[in-house]
């Protein structure tokens, strides 16, 4: 993708010397810092019981155009592995069939209209296209200018925020699947209290690989 404009779609970086930048265009947007990013989840649930295992509520249409699009978004790299790996999809099906269900409709048509104006463009639905016309097809999505797909920025922007979350939260809510998006900013995994050694300033901290839900979900 190119470099006009530092606000346009958001991936993670692919050059050696980015190691410590996290994102081709600023720092995954505004949306992420190390010191919030265990509280990313806004869902509205006590969240007092584990997740069930991955409900794939998405159809299988939706589920591929899905993991297409979040691989967009942050994909594999140098730093690690990308937003599919990390279960990022898992996440976004997981809570459209709980916290945010009342968004599944919206969710659904709006990848379906994506693929849509895949096909009309390129004639391929939207996972079969080039990286180069994804990536052009989501500029035009992100900034609203795909003819008949009146809310496409809308979509945009909380499918993407979505893989934020996805990528970022507790891996008790389905995705950091391996802790692969905090192994990627550095954020060692909850913890109760920090040592002194923890709070120097100018060092990444060792990952502690621990989930603030038990030692159920802490990963590898």
């Amino acid at each position: 993708m190119d470099d006009e404009s530092e606000n346009k779609i958001i991936t993670a970086d692919t050059t050696p010397e980015s190691m410590h930048s996290v994102s081709r265009r600023k720092v995954l947007g505004s949306a992420v810092t190390a010191s919030s990013v265990v509280l990313i989840p806004l869902a509205n649930t006590s969240c007092t019981t584990p997740m069930p295992a991955p409900q794939r509520i998405l159809s299988r249409e939706a589920w591929l155009i899905l993991e297409a699009f979040a691989d967009r978004i942050i994909p594999a790299d140098n730093n690690g592995p990308g937003a599919v790996a990390a279960g990022v999809p898992y996440y976004i099906d997981n809570s459209l069939a709980d916290w945010n269900n009342n968004e599944l409709d919206l969710l659904s048509e709006g990848l379906f209209a994506l693929t849509r104006a895949a096909r009309s463009r390129y004639d391929l639905e939207f996972q079969l296209l080039s990286d180069n016309n994804k990536d052009a097809l989501l500029r035009d999505m992100e900034d609203g200018k795909i003819a008949g797909f009146d809310n496409s920025a809308q979509i945009f922007n909380r499918l993407h925020r979505l893989t934020l979350e996805g990528m970022f939260s507790d891996p008790y809510y389905g995705g950091n699947q391996n802790y692969a998006g905090w192994d990627l900013i550095g954020y060692p995994g909850a913890v109760m209290s920090s040592s002194a050694e923890m709070q120097k300033m100018g060092g990444r901290l060792p990952p502690l690989h621990t989930s603030a839900y038990g030692s159920d979900y802490d990963g590898e």
